[in-house]
């Protein structure tokens, strides 16, 4: 602990208890130990109380008691992002919010919802779903007890990102705690009860989003919501190539007829459907790479002529590639029906001899579209180096402004070494496949900002240590993050 920070006793212990009650205090070692570590290779970090907050007032009490006596804050929701972002670095005080889970409005004429930080993408689906089932929200590929709040905060992805883009963009309104105490309303919700625009105030809401906690406590958000389509329908197209996926994928997006989809390596695919490490070499002729593509529709019949058009632009970029492209329709498919993402990564390499432990990393980044296969290819031979299956993901977003690439590690946390490896490798990622290729790690790691601040511009770094600084005088918030 260094003497930047306040250390807590228990004269601030029952001054918490006074804000949210006794039962909602811990500093028991079995609780902190809970909350010390993650999925990930990141080294456990111990915090020093455990604080959960039922109201905005509440989250209020506690950041005034913990500004004035400097202890560190980390808001903490389900520990469910893979980067070790809800470690602590220097103890203090985990945030837990998943007390605050009230799904407080949807609007279908403004087409917005309005969330608590512990409402997740399962409940969101499920009570659209009974009360609004003309409406959806975009679902996260991941396990149904990812908060929504989180996701959108950290800009994470969807299914839908293609059409929409990263899950920051859906935010329209925020009720955020700062870390001196002050309640802020962000967007048009400052002059009404509407939180149905942040435009045309200035944008208050990227103060928050991105920042990995470090601003603020968010503990309302308006999220957009749109309209349930009549016809949709899932096509998966597979490649032998990257070539092959770039141009196809691009002409789709180009041509305006998808709405989402995601593209999974071939050696993912065999992880999701249950195989285990090591995986067989590629057949013959496998495919290398298999895109999941969803379309909307309004009539079957324009349905139809999507799937058409779909199916022709495969066998248009097949003729050019030289290799055949898999083009098989699925019906009426549900990305959430799928298997579910973390629990076959985590068992894929549980079990290795003796050793039984699971652990899962990774390294996302948002990427030009310009250099994303260069970035897949560095990554997937990087990944095979270090005796790692290339089990990488890709999507195009926002209409193909930039594409995710994704580098997925599971490993075995209880092999001697093993942790040690995939930190070697992930930087090897980093500095081999990522940055040379101009993309930038979302959910950005701890040890990972460090390098990707050292390429950026100077002045960005000076602007963005200000901004932190002028909102958490202190420097309170989940300190260590973003190194700023």
């Amino acid at each position: 602990m260094t003497e930047k920070y306040g250390k807590l006793n228990e004269n601030i212990i029952n001054k918490l208890i006074g804000v949210v009650g006794d039962q909602w205090v811990s500093a028991d070692p079995e609780d902190l130990y809970i909350y010390a570590r993650d999925m990930t290779e990141a080294k456990p970090g111990n915090p020093e109380a455990i604080v959960m907050p039922n109201s905005t007032e509440e989250v209020r009490g506690v950041l005034e008691i913990a500004n004035d006596e400097k202890i560190p804050v980390v808001p903490y929701i389900a520990a469910a992002n893979i980067g070790g972002l809800t470690i602590p670095v220097h103890g203090g005080i985990m945030l837990d919010l998943k007390r605050m889970n009230k799904i407080l409005k949807v609007d279908e004429v403004a087409k917005y919802a309005i969330v608590e930080p512990g409402v997740t993408f399962g409940h969101m689906k499920a009570y659209l779903a009974t009360n609004h089932p003309d409406f959806i929200y975009s679902y996260a590929y991941s396990p149904p007890y990812t908060s929504i709040v989180a996701n959108a905060l950290l800009e994470g992805l969807t299914e839908f990102s293609v059409r929409w883009g990263a899950m920051g963009d859906w935010i329209v309104g925020l009720e955020v705690v700062l870390p001196t105490g002050e309640i802020v309303k962000i967007g048009s919700n400052t002059i009404s009860d509407n939180w149905n625009m942040k435009y045309p105030l200035p944008d208050l809401t990227s103060l928050f989003i991105g920042w990995q906690g470090m601003t603020g406590v968010v503990t309302k958000c308006s999220v957009k919501i749109v309209p349930n389509p009549t016809v949709r329908n899932t096509i998966t197209v597979s490649y032998r190539s990257l070539s092959a996926a770039d141009k196809t994928l691009r002409r789709l997006v180009n041509g305006d007829l998808i709405h989402g989809e995601s593209t999974f390596s071939t050696p993912t695919i065999k992880m999701m459907t249950g195989m285990k490490h090591p995986l067989p070499p590629a057949g013959l002729n496998e495919a290398m790479l298999t895109s999941i593509i969803i379309l909307f529709s309004d009539t079957k019949e324009e349905d139809k002529l999507k799937q058409k058009r779909v199916k022709e632009i495969t066998q248009e970029v097949a003729e050019e590639d030289g290799k055949k492209i898999d083009f098989v329709p699925m019906g009426k498919g549900d990305i959430m029906k799928l298997p579910q993402s973390l629990p076959a990564f985590m068992e894929f390499r549980g079990q290795i001899g003796e050793y039984k432990g699971a652990g899962m990393s990774w390294l996302g980044t948002y990427c030009p579209p310009n250099t994303w296969i260069d970035a897949y290819d560095k990554g997937w031979k990087v990944m095979e180096k270090h005796g790692f299956e290339p089990l990488v993901f890709s999507k195009m977003m926002d209409a193909g402004h930039f594409v995710v690439v994704r580098y997925l590690v599971p490993f075995n946390k209880a092999v001697p070494g093993e942790s040690e490896k995939v930190r070697a490798m992930l930087q090897e990622l980093l500095e081999t496949a990522t940055l040379p290729s101009g993309a930038i790690p979302y959910k950005c790691p701890a040890w990972a900002s460090e390098k990707v601040l050292k390429a950026m511009d100077p002045n960005w770094v000076k602007v963005a240590r200000r901004v932190r600084k002028a909102l958490d005088p202190n420097e309170i918030m989940n300190p260590g993050r973003w190194n700023l």
